[in-house]
C-alpha cells in the first residue's frame, strides 16, 4: 500500500516537471500548498487551495500533493504542533496572553484553549514550512527538468 503511494506521488512530480510549468512555478506551488497543510482553518483547505490555484496560477496536482499532508490520519499532529508552537511563541516569546480577546473555552467550552496560540502557530509553521520546502522543491523540479531534457536530447540522435 505504501509502496503504491509513493508511486504515486513521484507519478505526479514527474507529470508536473514534463508540464510546461517551470520549476519555480512548480515549487511555488508545493510550498503554498504546505502553507495550507499547517494553516488553522479546519476545512477551509480546499478553498484556500482552489483560491491560490486561480489566484496565482499554479500546478492544481502538485499545491494538492503539498496541501494534503494534513490529512485524516496526520490532522491531529499538525493542530498539536499548530497550538503548542503558538502558544510557546505567544506566551514564552512574546509575553503576551490574549485569552481576553477570543478563548475557545468562551466559544465552546473548551476549557483554557487559547484560540490565538492555535491561529498563530498554525500560520508561522506554515510559512515556515514553505519557505523550507521551496528551495528543496525547486532543486527537486530542476533536476527532473535537467534529466527530461538529456533524455530528449538522447532520443534525438
Amino acid at each position: 500500500m505504501i509502496k503504491k503511494i509513493v508511486k504515486k506521488i513521484k507519478g505526479i512530480i514527474y507529470k508536473a516537471a514534463c508540464s510546461n510549468n517551470a520549476p519555480s512555478k512548480l515549487a511555488l506551488s508545493f510550498a503554498i500548498g504546505l502553507y495550507i497543510s499547517f494553516s488553522p482553518v479546519p476545512g477551509g483547505h480546499t478553498i484556500m487551495m482552489l483560491a491560490a490555484k486561480w489566484l496565482f496560477k499554479l500546478n492544481l496536482p502538485v499545491l494538492l500533493l503539498g496541501s494534503t499532508l494534513n490529512n485524516p490520519w496526520t490532522i491531529v499532529p499538525f493542530f498539536a504542533a499548530d497550538y503548542v508552537f503558538g502558544y510557546w511563541f505567544l506566551h514564552s516569546v512574546i509575553g503576551w496572553n490574549p485569552t481576553w480577546i477570543i478563548s475557545l473555552a468562551k466559544v465552546f467550552g473548551s476549557g483554557s484553549v487559547c484560540f490565538w496560540s492555535f491561529f498563530i502557530g498554525g500560520n508561522i509553521l506554515g510559512i515556515l514550512a514553505a519557505i523550507i520546502s521551496y528551495p528543496i522543491m525547486l532543486g527537486l523540479f530542476r533536476k527532473i527538468n535537467a534529466k527530461i531534457s538529456q533524455q530528449a536530447v538522447r532520443s534525438q540522435t
